[in-house]
């Protein structure tokens, strides 16, 4: 037990820039959790509906049940479940452990990368296919390019 509570004090401790950079992205993606649990939930039908904006171009069940939510086979919001637990821990592995961080790091960057990338291709989706909008995937894309920022910062410190 001593061992585990001293990697954790070391990483809580830990004030580099780089470690400040992956708690931004970790704490990005810990709401990217919560935005696409609800998505999650309701794609399994657990939440029979979630609450929309008002205005006609705001319809959160079209978007989440078109078949363009669907992705290998899998409604869309488990699998970015996936992606931003795969963030975080990247980011927390890679705080741990310094000699791999690099490569640590390109993983992190990947998924990040990737996560920009396919909320950018669904806000596309949403506008010129499904013309309405789901403001959970909004606001889900506004955090995957958030994350850009720190990762961005990440890697110009890493040079």
């Amino acid at each position: 037990m001593k061992q585990e509570t001293s990697i954790i004090d070391h990483i809580r401790n830990d004030s580099s820039k780089p470690t400040s950079y992956r708690r931004d992205i970790a704490a990005l993606a810990a709401l990217g959790l919560l935005d696409f649990s609800l998505i999650s939930l309701f794609q399994m039908g657990k939440i029979k509906e979630l609450p929309d904006l008002p205005g006609e171009v705001f319809d959160t069940k079209k978007v989440n049940t078109a078949k363009d939510a669907v992705l290998f086979g899998l409604p869309d919001g488990v699998i970015s479940l996936g992606g931003y637990a795969a963030t975080m821990f990247l980011a927390m592995a890679a705080t741990r452990y310094k000699n791999q961080s690099r490569l640590l790091d390109v993983a992190l960057g990947g998924v990040v990368l990737g996560q920009a990338a396919g909320a950018a291709q669904y806000m596309v989706n949403m506008t010129t296919v499904q013309k309405k909008a789901c403001i959970y995937c909004i606001a889900g894309a506004v955090i995957n390019f958030a994350a850009l920022v720190p990762l961005t910062k990440l890697f110009k410190r890493r040079g």
